[in-house]
């Protein structure tokens, strides 16, 4: 799926309603309660970052106010930052985890 436009600008996108994230033993597991489509009988096993990436879209954020977010959290260069939130949103847009908001 191609990144959409603008992605850097005004969008802003938060987690669709239809999905929980649950820490289960000591490990996270996002789970479609209401969910229709590709993950509907499936559930993801996120990686530390993911969780990250998972809580700070719980708000509606644009990938700028997330790439700060992550900035603040992990020492990497930040253009590797933000690559890793583009590709977050894209790939859960394609799997319809994420809507993007007005």
């Amino acid at each position: 799926m191609p990144p959409p436009e603008d992605m850097s600008e005004n969008r802003r996108y938060r987690i669709r309603p239809g999905f929980i994230l649950r820490e289960i033993v000591g490990e996270y597991a996002i789970i479609p309660v209401d969910a229709e489509g590709v993950l509907a009988n499936a559930m993801l096993s996120p990686n530390e970052t993911a969780v990250f990436l998972w809580r700070a879209f719980e708000t509606a954020r644009t990938v700028e106010d997330v790439t700060t977010l992550l900035e603040e959290e992990y020492e990497a260069p930040p253009e590797v930052l933000r690559q890793a939130v583009e590709q977050f949103v894209q790939e859960s847009l394609g799997v319809r985890i994420l809507e993007e908001v007005e």
